[in-house]
């Protein structure tokens, strides 16, 4: 969950098909977590767009 003293950045998400998304996120997780409610998909590969470092998730959507 957001809080207004955290700081948001801009993630790409690519999921498990190969769509991209652009994210916006306090957090790897908080982003993962987002796109997971917006894309309905429990695998992603987010990459921070102002640093580049990637990581991957998978979410248990059940």
């Amino acid at each position: 969950m957001f809080h207004a003293t955290e700081t948001l950045h801009r993630y790409e998400a690519r999921a498990a098909s190969g769509a991209t998304y652009e994210i916006v996120g306090a957090s790897f997780e908080d982003a993962a977590l987002e796109f997971a409610d917006l894309v309905h998909e429990g695998e992603v590969e987010l990459t921070d767009c102002e640093t580049g470092v990637r990581r991957s998730f998978k979410i248990d959507l059940d």
